[in-house]
């Protein structure tokens, strides 16, 4: 019955996406994708590396081409060895080994014409006992233009259409009772206060990106943090906005030092108003199949 719950969930947040006038399609490509396209020979995958080391931009290795992230890591430097990555998540330095082959994605960049975001390596070495742990990933021969996610990515063109409120809060363990609990982080185009300067920026079935100003991010908010939402859509037929209750993961978060932080999050569980419940509302997990991406 669960599973059923959350398919129908999944069908009316996508109809209720697809009807949205405010939304244009993500740059992706088709939901479901496993294709992929080499990028043309002069772009340069040392350039990349050093663009990447420059910027502190993060990267997701997956045992594949999809599939939830081992891990998150940010490079740092050149060696010998390969290229050094510091992993954001000593958790994860568990699961990884050396000779283990990985995909790694990065925000996408243009290189030699077209835009890339992917490269195929192996772990060359993983240092844990290091603080934070590190990883050598072995120079990539060529760079890579991969679909991320199953879901097709709807862009916010109009954030009016998308009200939001987080809880730094886990699903399974707050005390919290989430209908009548004041939000961490409030988005409402209409607000008059803090509210009206965040943005949903990127919205799918299986997750969103939010924007913040970075002084409204609470402390803590980090990747691997559980959260709480409620995503309100405008229903243009009936004009009034419909509410959806999810529990999800942080995947991503921007740098500190920046003035608006981008926060991605992937869904986890499916919630359904419930008084009877002590947070008010009733959770059914997700069946995670897919990667719900650090952009979402």
């Amino acid at each position: 019955m669960g599973e059923v719950v959350l398919m129908w969930s999944g069908v009316a947040l996508l109809v209720v996406l697809a009807a949205l006038g405010g939304f244009a399609l993500g740059r992706l490509g088709r939901s479901g994708s496993t294709q992929r396209s080499v990028a043309v020979a002069s772009a340069s995958p040392e350039a990349l590396m050093a663009d990447l080391i420059r910027r502190a931009a993060p990267l997701d290795m997956l045992p594949g081409s999809a599939g939830e992230p081992l891990a998150r890591c940010l490079p740092k430097s050149t060696s010998p060895e390969g290229l050094v990555c510091e992993l954001l998540d000593s958790a994860a330095s568990m699961e990884l080994r050396p000779g283990q082959a990985v995909t790694c994605f990065f925000a996408p960049v243009r290189q030699a014409g077209r835009k890339v975001n992917a490269f195929e390596t192996e772990i060359n070495a993983h240092h844990s006992a290091l603080e934070p742990p590190q990883v050598v990933l072995r120079p990539p021969r060529e760079l890579l233009a991969m679909p991320r996610r199953r879901h097709a990515r709807k862009r916010v063109s109009d954030p009016r259409f998308v009200h939001v409120r987080l809880w730094a809060a886990d699903a399974e363990t707050s005390r919290l009772f989430f209908p009548e609990a004041t939000p961490d982080i409030w988005i409402n185009a209409y607000d008059g206060q803090s509210g009206g300067e965040n943005a949903v920026t990127d919205i799918s079935p299986g997750g969103l990106a939010m924007e913040v100003r970075a002084a409204l991010v609470p402390p803590g908010l980090e990747p691997g943090s559980p959260v709480v939402l409620k995503c309100s859509l405008f229903q243009f037929k009936e004009k009034q906005f419909k509410p959806y209750w999810y529990a999800g993961l942080v995947r991503g978060v921007s740098t500190p030092d920046d003035k608006i932080r981008r926060i991605a999050i992937g869904f986890t569980a499916v919630g359904a108003l419930d008084g009877k419940a002590p947070q008010g509302v009733r959770w059914t997990e997700r069946i995670i199949n897919e990667t719900l991406g650090g952009s979402a």
